[in-house]
């Protein structure tokens, strides 16, 4: 009995020292960092921050996995690094931990939906109330609290994914799928809520949240807790409001202070805020007790917080640091409109900008405008920008004269040093600024984007008979108004249907239009134009550019140079097509006035043959950039050879080809670029997009297709047949004659005439550009002396 009784306390200590070291020795563990590479359309990269999620899935499963093994702990990983070949498939990951007998599997990842959201999710295999795997929906609900706790998100969800993707059936996630042991997906945060975004780019933050999963399977195996703590926090302004999205509920409205030097006492521990908008900052593996907290930087009031932390707690101290007085006198640093600005808006307010915060209302006291004009104040940018706006406006053309006298003292009490006064004066009409395209304009898309720029914003209710679009039969063509472009004084839109090619339209505006105060344009303005005179007809589609394939961002290669390398990408598109979905668009900003080449390199270097007469390109929609467009080759497999195409002068979809006639070298032609080159009157920050890349184009509206004089009459299929909306019809004459070639519809009605005139013996070939007409069968008619032959053809869209 006493032998049982010792026995007893030997398998008690044993047990106690074992949760105490926290052992998971035996255990093995599989963590899956989420993706791989840096790949838009795959990696979830957010813009606004330069975050990918690759990267801090990667980076939570570095820290994760020393932390681990640390316990004792077999960990493997299922990447081992974050190149584009590391992004396994889902059922090779799951196959990882299938082939290793893990214990259990773990797949790291961060959400997004709209960037309005930012709470914490777990995903098991199974019904929210059938797991497959019982342990998988444990440890889910135990990893969602930790990681809730580490991240302090707005909530919390655990489900089974059967229940959370319920179009997919019993699929569920493809990772979780072929897995034989539990296994759980963590969705930590939302990426795309960009306060928690710029959070996600902290290293520490990153680790705070691994160490809220290693605590998870310490609580899930019962292995013991951590017998040290965390201190860690996140430092704002309580002054300055951020410029993006922020969920009310929380603090983010407040801007975050980077460069903050934060030193933990005892132990003279020292952590400086990063400079990526976080203010986060982050002390792990502290004993147990009381510590002093001291923060210092830049332009603020020293500050400290004193506070215990005990075993197995992750503690935060957070704090908004307090500003530092500032007993200079204020200065006006800018201000709107500039002095002896003219045609100014009669609502346009009046923006003074200090250099520090003011005594609002001493400032306003000291602000005059004369003639005297009523009006209402408020203040932005924590009281240091003043806004007066006028209500209910100004005077049309009368010189104001605006004032702050020294009376205006800061929010600490002193004056300023110096009167400030400026003038400007109001307008008298609406005032045309810019035209797309211009009065005369030849070679204009048939798709373009028609932009009227006015210097005010325009009264919608005036557009009506003021401003007209027609064709040469002065018949109104169809448009879609971009509406909110009239706020920003643009009249801007797009025509339903492509207009016909090699023809004159027009554009009149009248005396009636008026901007938002009622100003009269006063005159009135016409703007013909004609559109470009080539038909195309799409030849061999090389690519579509439905997905990003083998195209690389422009950053990639070593000749693009001068750009901003952060705003200059290369992304699919929907907000520009010529078929399918998707374009590619090429964004760029130029670093310097001169000298900058953008190069969108496509890696799949597509074969184009040899023959002289093939014709290549893309779709281009023009920016008027004014910058050049170029197209790369290789020949010879690698040589490069460079293709001028031509000036971006225009705004619209144009098939831009080249003949390989024009391509230097022998033997096979390999296309592997667009590149935009920098002009001196060229825009810096512009954007163009490409489609279909393709060869054997076929152009032109109506040829000769051979010098020798045919011997009989005769009209030839119509090639392509079907059809959508152009096709090529090669017709021969024998004989000088007139030519009559008609196109009727099934009801016998004729839709068009394509060729009516004199003709010269030889072959011909002429372009039916259907896109105004309905899907159905057609029938071409040649007529020409006695001669009639009809074909059919098939329009299909």
């Amino acid at each position: 009995m006493k032998y049982s009784i010792k026995l007893f306390f030997v398998l008690f200590a044993l047990l106690s020292l074992t949760l105490s070291s926290q052992s998971l020795v035996n255990k093995k563990i599989c963590v899956d960092p989420g993706h791989g590479g840096h790949d838009p359309a795959d990696d979830r990269y957010i813009p606004a921050t330069g975050l990918w999620e690759s990267d801090a899935n990667w980076d939570k499963a570095l820290h994760l996995k020393p932390i681990l093994e640390s316990f004792g702990a077999t960990v493997i990983l299922t990447r081992q690094g974050n190149s584009d070949a590391d992004d396994l498939a889902l059922s090779v990951r799951a196959g990882i931990a299938n082939s290793n007998n893990v214990d259990f599997f773990n797949s790291i990842h961060s959400n997004g939906w709209q960037g309005t959201s930012n709470s914490t999710l777990m995903l098991f295999r199974g019904y929210d109330n059938q797991p497959v795997f019982p342990n998988a929906k444990t440890m889910s609900n135990i990893m969602v609290a930790q990681i809730y706790t580490a991240n302090r998100t707005t909530g919390t969800s655990v489900r089974g994914d059967w229940s959370f993707y319920p179009d997919w059936g019993t699929s569920g996630l493809g990772v979780l799928r072929p897995l034989t042991m539990p296994g759980v997906l963590s969705e930590g945060s939302f990426h795309d809520y960009i306060p928690e975004s710029w959070r996600l780019l902290n290293t520490h933050y990153r680790r705070s949240e691994s160490w809220a999963i290693a605590k998870s399977y310490l609580s899930y195996f019962n292995a013991g807790t951590i017998t040290t703590g965390t201190l860690a926090g996140i430092l704002r302004d309580s002054l300055q409001d951020v410029s993006y999205f922020y969920i009310s509920s929380t603090n983010d409205r407040k801007k975050h202070v980077n460069g903050v030097t934060v030193t933990l006492q005892p132990g003279n521990k020292t952590y400086i805020t990063d400079q990526k908008n976080n203010g986060f900052y982050y002390f792990d593996s502290l004993a147990p007790g009381t510590y002093t907290l001291y923060f210092n930087a830049p332009g603020y009031g020293a500050d400290s917080a004193t506070v215990t932390l005990a075993a197995n707690q992750l503690r935060f101290v957070d704090r908004w640091l307090p500003e530092l007085p500032n007993y200079n006198p204020p200065v006006v640093t800018s201000y709107q409109p500039a002095n002896g600005d003219s045609n100014i808006i009669l609502t346009k307010p009046i923006i003074i900008n200090f250099d520090m915060r003011m005594n609002t209302t001493l400032a306003q006291a000291a602000f005059s405008i004369t003639p005297n004009v009523a009006g209402n104040f408020t203040w932005e940018n924590n009281n240091r920008r003043m806004i007066f706006t006028p209500n209910p406006k100004y005077s049309p053309g009368v010189t104001y004269l605006v004032s702050i006298a020294t009376t205006a003292k800061s929010a600490w009490g002193v004056a300023l040093a110096n009167n400030y006064s400026f003038s400007f004066r109001t307008r008298l009409k609406l005032n045309l600024l810019s035209a797309y395209p211009d009065s005369g304009a030849v070679n204009v898309p048939a798709r373009t984007l028609f932009t009227f720029v006015f210097d005010a914003p325009i009264s919608a209710s005036s557009l009506g008979s003021n401003f007209q679009f027609v064709d040469e039969n002065n018949s109104p063509v169809g448009v879609i108004l971009n509406s909110p472009g009239l706020a920003q004084g643009m009249i801007q839109f797009e025509t339903i249907n492509p207009l016909l090619t090699n023809k004159t339209y027009t554009i009149n505006i009248k005396p009636g239009l008026k901007d938002i105060d009622q100003m009269e344009f006063g005159e009135t303005k016409s703007f013909p134009f004609t559109t470009e005179m080539e038909n195309y007809v799409s030849g061999q589609v090389l690519d579509p550019l439905e997905t990003i394939g083998q195209w690389k961002d422009p950053n990639y290669s070593g000749s693009t140079v001068g750009t901003n390398a952060d705003l200059t990408t290369f992304t699919m598109s929907q907000d520009r097509k010529i078929s399918g979905t998707y374009s590619g668009k090429i964004a760029y900003v130029f670093s310097n006035p001169s000298g900058g080449v953008v190069r969108t390199f496509n890696a799949a270097k597509p074969s184009v043959g040899s023959n002289n007469t093939t014709k290549v390109g893309l779709w281009i929609w023009g920016d008027n950039s004014k910058n050049n467009l170029e197209y790369w080759f290789y020949y010879n497999t690698s040589t490069n050879v460079i293709v001028p195409i031509c000036n971006i002068d225009w705004i619209g979809w144009k098939l831009k080809y080249v003949p390989l006639s024009q391509v230097t070298g022998t033997g096979e032609k390999l296309f592997h670029s667009v590149v935009i080159s920098q002009t001196a009157n060229g825009s810096l920050n512009s954007a163009i997009y490409i489609d279909d890349l393709q060869m054997n184009i076929a152009t032109g509206l109506e040829e000769t297709t051979d010098d020798f004089n045919p011997t009989s009459y005769g009209i030839s299929q119509n090639y392509p047949n079907p059809f959508n909306p152009s096709t090529f019809i090669n017709y021969q004459i024998p004989l000088k004659g007139r030519v009559s070639l008609k196109v009727f519809d099934l009801l016998g009605k004729e839709v068009e005439t394509l060729v009516d005139e004199e003709k010269e013996p030889g072959i011909y070939r002429v372009v039916f550009n259907a896109s105004k007409l309905a899907s159905g069968m057609y029938f071409a008619r040649i007529t020409s002396g006695e001669f009639i032959q009809t074909i059919k053809m098939n329009l299909l869209k």
